[in-house]
């Protein structure tokens, strides 16, 4: 077992890359990925990975994401490809921080997706983009199957409701951790957050890494900024912030 490092500040995560880290006095980026991240970069990363259905920002060190974005309307939700298990290294990352799928084999960990398949599955390609590892982090099956699946589910009907979503999502280290493979870190805890940019709306989960039903989800609702906080990323911080200026030109 390890513990958790701090979060990671804006000055660490640029030790590796030159990709601009936005932070909330300096939002704007040209990063936009199809509108996955209209609203700014969640946070540091140590690069950035553009795909149909979804943006990733990928941890080096821990060889899973540090946070995937992505923009629901109902047309994308709606739209239904078979789904391919074809799970696949993503090439685009260099070879000595990616996972494989030998990382996985017989870990007793799922390959658990951070964007479903079934909520960004906009099109075939956005579909088979979807099992790129950059995309999965290891979870149990009594999660991944269960709890978390449900609450995927539950996003694609508030989709449906509300019209357009932005979700940002992934894996959090709160005390001792595990690793699989060849270093691939297993989360302690992951968390999602669904804003509604119209009605100006946020929910937030922080859900452990166990098994989890259906029923237990409304326990693991939390404040986006105890998200914030314990991730070091800055989900909302640019979009309250954004909507504020916004608000100021009218004013």
């Amino acid at each position: 077992m390890r513990d958790a490092a701090s979060p990671k500040t804006p000055e660490e995560s640029n030790s590796k890359k030159s990709v601009t880290v936005p932070t909330p006095s300096n939002p704007t980026v040209s990063f936009k990925c199809n509108g996955h991240v209209a609203y700014g970069i969640p946070g540091p990363e140590d690069q950035l990975l553009c795909r149909e259905g979804y943006a990733v920002g990928y941890d080096y060190d821990r060889k899973i994401p540090s946070w995937v974005a992505y923009r629901l309307t109902p047309d994308s939700v709606n739209k239904k490809y078979k789904r391919s298990n074809k799970f696949k290294e993503d090439i685009e990352i260099p070879m000595q921080y990616r996972s494989t799928l030998s990382d996985y084999k017989g870990s007793g960990y799922d390959r658990g997706h951070m964007a479903a398949s079934a909520t960004v599955d906009i099109s075939y390609n956005a579909m088979m983009e979807s099992f790129l590892l950059s995309n999965i982090t290891p979870q149990l099956p009594g999660l991944n199957r269960q709890g978390w699946k449900y609450l995927e589910s539950y996003i694609r009907e508030w989709t449906n409701e509300r019209g357009e979503l932005y979700v940002v999502t992934g894996a959090m280290f709160i005390g001792e951790y595990t690793v699989i493979g060849n270093d691939v870190h297993v989360p302690t805890h992951f968390y999602k957050v669904v804003y509604d940019a119209v009605g100006i709306d946020a929910i937030a989960f922080l859900v452990p890494h166990r098994p989890v039903s259906k029923g237990e989800l409304p326990a693991f609702i939390v404040s986006v900024d105890e998200v914030e906080h314990r991730t070091g990323l800055w989900i909302l911080t640019v979009c309250w912030m954004m909507l504020w200026k916004m608000i100021s030109r009218m004013m």
